[in-house]
Formats: structure tokens, sequence, C-alpha cells
């Protein structure tokens, strides 16, 4: 049984469509991955929308419980039998059965008002508790206790607020709130009013974690930085734990919402809502732990990460079929035209393929044919050539080594090459097809660019070797010399070229007006739509001179200033004359002065570029 032979080979531009294809995951992947951003984000603020909807209803309700407690007080201390036994107990002096009978009254009548109330006090105004429910406090000085002392000096109907504590004669955390007992003529402040009240009802309030998750807990913090409230987490909490935390710091500047992610006092990162209630001096927080609130967003990061793993590696993989399918005929392309440029007339491109690169290298070979006609001819001259291109290594190798390899090796090949393409071209422009004319002008035009990068390498290395020797140099008639060379390309650019006062420097005075050049002729090639405006200054450092070049051009992107300065790097293409070689020079030059040089800009914001040139001695001119 036969098998026919499968063609693996993909014309070029089917290959450059899989190619495409490829490169059409990557938005793919980046969608994935501003999806799981977004969503993130979008929990995030729900997260924190409910939390701040938990927290300012726990507010509303402590407040409502608060203003409940205080308006009892107040129709506590209005009570006319309070009243009267207070004023017979201060007025005529302590009576037994007087304080006995607002004790059974207070007890009897206003302690089981409310199931949270655990006790009530009468508190002259010299602040003695003459009566209460609870024996412990009865002649107890209270004169110093600030629910006495703003009580006092408080109308009928205005009550105060104390800080939460424990109290060891209630054994109890509570609150106690006050309100004056003004006479029944009402002339007079007779005393104060005080119930206290169990906190255990506002720890009601914040411990009812419904839709708060396995996390999630609200307390109270007051100014001192004590938790009131109970934890979730820690027991006894309450006047106890410290909690140091930026909200509790904030919320006391704002009324507004505070909501954050930061490390709570327990240090595990949580999502907070923070509301101040200023009136008591207490911040409400309401948490859940981080890890919790964004659990969810775990399954979809795992997708997202395998999925974008999944679709790297079949760009990649792909990638690597493309880049090893199309650069194995380039490399062979290349191989044969280094060959043939070698002198190995005979040799082939050998490419089995019905696609471009398969046309490509017959009409390589074809080429290969003619030029070996013609070139046979030529042998004896090209002998002579070889014979005496060895001739002039021999004697040149120990002067200029580098400079050598650049005119020889490189450059002469390169001429050969183009010239025999040219004379091709001339010889039978009416015989090729239109294929081969233009493979020799894309030879041509590569072997010149490449002669050209040749050429400017050369002046490139001969900067240190080929330099004159430092001289004092006036840097005003070296800027003069290099605005003359400039002056065409000035005058057509009306670009306006100031300058300070120049000093006098050690240097080479040819390239110190190369450099002027390169960085004034850059200025006008890439100027702006803005009138152009060139200024060089100089100013002296401790041990050198600093020059600048300011322009108001096009400028430069900031990442691309070290850039700039490396062989051969362009910012520009091929429509903008010149190899990327210029700065590269003057950074060179400057090197070899033993100076420094950098640009500072910003794209559409102009140029500085600097120099620095070490001073020996030298006077400003």
């Amino acid at each position: 049984m036969k098998f026919r032979k499968v063609k693996l080979y993909l014309s070029f531009r089917c290959r450059l469509l899989i190619f495409a294809l490829c490169i059409s995951i990557i938005p793919i992947v980046t969608t994935t991955a501003i999806y799981y951003i977004n969503t993130r984000n979008i929990m995030e603020r729900q997260i924190l929308e409910h939390l701040k909807s938990i927290a300012e209803s726990k507010r509303s309700h402590i407040i409502s419980y608060i203003e409940a407690k205080k308006v009892r007080t107040v129709d506590f201390s209005s009570d006319g039998f309070i009243k009267n036994r207070l004023e017979r107990i201060t007025s005529n002096g302590f009576k037994k059965n007087e304080v006995i009978s607002l004790n059974r009254h207070l007890a009897l009548n206003k302690l089981p008002l409310h199931r949270y109330l655990i006790a009530i006090a009468v508190v002259d105004k010299f602040g003695k508790v003459v009566a209460s429910t609870n024996e412990k406090l009865i002649d107890k000085d209270m004169s110093k206790e600030d629910v006495f002392i703003q009580s006092m000096g408080k109308v009928f109907g205005e009550t105060t607020v104390g800080q939460p504590h424990h109290s060891p004669y209630l054994v109890a955390n509570c609150i106690f709130i006050s309100a004056p007992i003004i006479s029944l003529n009402r002339t007079k402040t007779l005393g104060v009013i005080i119930n206290a009240y169990s906190f255990a009802e506002i720890n009601e309030i914040t411990t009812d974690r419904v839709g708060m998750g396995e996390t999630g807990e609200v307390y109270l913090v007051n100014r001192d930085k004590i938790m009131l409230t109970e934890s979730r987490f820690i027991d006894d909490a309450p006047f106890k734990q410290i909690v140091d935390i930026k909200p509790v710091q904030e919320t006391t500047v704002t009324d507004k919402h505070l909501c954050s992610i930061y490390a709570d006092y327990r240090g595990v990162p949580v999502i907070s809502a923070a509301l101040d209630i200023r009136e008591y001096g207490w911040t409400l927080l309401a948490e859940i732990d981080k890890a919790e609130a964004f659990a969810p967003l775990k399954r979809l990061g795992i997708i997202a990460l395998i999925f974008g793993a999944v679709g790297a590696s079949t760009v990649t993989s792909l990638g690597i079929i493309f880049a090893i399918s199309t650069s194995k005929p380039i490399n062979i392309l290349t191989n044969a035209t280094l060959k043939l440029a070698g002198g190995n007339l005979e040799y082939r491109a050998r490419i089995p393929r019905n696609d471009e690169f398969g046309k490509l290298a017959n009409s390589f070979n074809t080429m290969a044919e003619k030029l070996a006609r013609v070139i046979n001819d030529h042998l004896r001259a090209e002998e002579k050539l070889t014979r005496y291109a060895a001739e002039l290594k021999r004697s040149n190798e120990e002067l200029q080594h580098f400079a050598y390899i650049a005119s020889h090796d490189l450059q002469e090949p390169l001429r050969m090459i183009s010239s025999y393409l040219q004379l091709i071209e001339r010889r039978y422009k009416n015989k090729l097809d239109a294929d081969a004319n233009e493979f020799i002008d894309f030879a041509v035009d590569g072997a010149n660019r490449l002669q050209t990068m040749i050429n400017a390498l050369m002046e490139y290395s001969r900067i240190d070797t080929h330099g004159n020797p430092f001289a004092l140099v006036d840097c005003n008639i070296v800027l003069k010399r290099a605005l003359t060379n400039l002056k065409i390309a000035i005058a057509e650019s009306s670009a306006v070229i100031t300058s300070d006062s120049l000093p006098t420097v050690m240097s080479d005075g040819s390239q110190l007006m190369q450099v002027f050049q390169n960085f004034i002729g850059n200025a006008v090639k890439f100027r702006s739509n803005k009138p152009l405006h060139i200024h060089i200054s100089a100013r002296q450092d401790v041990n050198e001179w600093l020059f600048s070049v300011r322009d108001n051009g096009m400028g430069i992107e900031p990442q691309y200033n070290e850039r700039i300065f490396t062989i051969f790097k362009r910012l520009h293409g091929r429509e903008c004359p010149g190899i990327g070689l210029g700065l590269s020079i003057c950074k060179k030059i400057v090197t070899r002065h033993g100076g420094r040089i950098w640009v500072e800009s910003e794209r559409q914001n102009g140029s500085i570029f600097y120099f620095t040139i070490p001073t020996r001695g030298e006077k400003q001119a």
C-alpha cells in the first residue's frame, strides 16, 4: 500500500495569517485579565457599600437607643415625687424615712421600666448620692464625675451621656445618663438624677452580625482607642482591647464614611467602613476579613491564570513554529548569498518548496547562473584585485587593524556585489524578468546602506586614534564654525539661535565643533511646528564646565533618554535621514574628553542636551 507524501509547507501568506490568528489570542488573554481586575474592583465597591449601609444602620440604631434613654432620664427628672423628696432631704437635712421612701419609689416605680436599667441614683447639688436603687452607691461622692458636673449646668430637658465604663460598684459594663432635677417652682437645681444602663443592649446591636459572613463584625471604639463592645475574635475585649488603627484616627476629623483596606487590631487585613458618632465620642467600625470578602475571586483568578497560560503557550508554540518555518529558508538564502559573494559561483540555494520562498530561491539560482557567466569573464581581474587587497592588508594590518577589516573584508565585497548587480541591471535590463530586477534593487540598496554604516563605524572608531591633541580652544569660535556649517539648514528652518558667553577649554576643537554641530543639526531636523529656538549656554561647576543645548522642538519620550546615545539606535523610521550614529559620536567625543553626556526631555516639550568638559585651569572667554 502506497502513501502519498503530505506537503507540510504553506504559503508565506498562510503563515502570516496563522501568526495573525495567534496574535489575536493576546487580546483575549488581556481582556480576561481586565475582566478579572474590573470584577475585583466592582466586588470591592459592593462590599464597601454593604459595610457602609451596615455601619449607618448600626449607628442609627445606637443613636436611637441612646436618645430613648435620654428621654427616659428626663422623664425621671420631672417626676414630682422625686423632686419633692429630694427637696425635703436637701432643705431639712437627712431624714431616713424620706430616703427610704425615695429608694422604694425608685426601685418599684422606675427601675422595672427597662430591663437594662441596672441602677438609679439621685445626687444632691453637692454631688452626694442621697438615694439609689443600689446600696453601694448611697453616700458616694460624685462631685467630680462629668455626668454630675455637666448636668448641674444644664436646664430642664437637657441630658449628659457619660463614657461607657466598667463600674466596680455595679459590677457591670455600663453607661451613665444624667439630667438635672429642677425644683417644683423651677427656681433652682436641686441635684441630678443618674440612670445607669447596662452596655449589654448596645452589645446586642453590634453583635447582630446577620449578613456579615463568618468574619464580619461591628464594634465601637472611644477616643482613647479602647474597644467598647464585644469582639468576635477576642474574649473579654470591652474596655481592655487597644484599637490603634488608621480609621480611628481619621474619623475624628470628618463626618463622612471612611472606607479602606488595612490590618485590624488582630493584624489581619480587613475591608472596613468607619463612622464617627461625634456627639458621644465614639467611632463605629464595620469590618470583614479581606480573605473572606474576595474568596469568590479565587476561582475566577485560577481560571484566568490557566486561560492566560494556555493562551501564552499556544502563541509561543505557534510563534516558534512560524519562526522556524520562516527563518530556515531565509538562512539558506543568506548562506547562498554569502557563498556566492565569497566566490563559490557554483553554489545554489536548495529550497524544495512551492511557496514564495521556493520561487525566491529559483530566482536567486537563475541570477547566480547569470552572474557566474559574467563573473567568469573577469576572473583574472578579480584575482589581481584579490592579490592587491591581500598586499594592502599586510601593509596596513599593524597600523590600523579595525580600519583594515572595515575597508577590505566588509566594504570591498559589498562594492563588488553592488557594482556587478548594477552592471547586470544595465546589461540585462530587457533580458531579466521583473522579479530579478527587483531582487537586484533590493541587494544594491542593502549593500549601499551597509556601506554607509561601515563608513560611519570607521569614523566612530577613529575618534580616539585620529583625534587632535588637546589645546586651549575658545568655545565661542567653535560654535560659530558649527553654525557656519549648518548655515543653509538653519536658514531653511528659520531657527533662532542664541548663546551665552562660552568659556575657553582644553579640548580637541574639531571634535568639540562636531558635538555642537550634531546637537544643533538634530534640533533643526526634529523641530516641531512652533518657531524653532535654540540656546547654547555653559556654567562652571567645581571641576568641570557644564554645557547645555536647549531647543523647543518635538522632544523625546523619557524612556528613550538613554537609548538615543547607543550606536545605530534610531527613534524615527527611514523617512528621516541618518543612521543613528550622531549622538553616539557625541558621547564618544565627550567620553574622550573625560566628561559626561545626557539629555532631559519630554514629548512636545523640547530637549536639553548636557555635556561636561573637565576644567584644567582654563579661564572663561
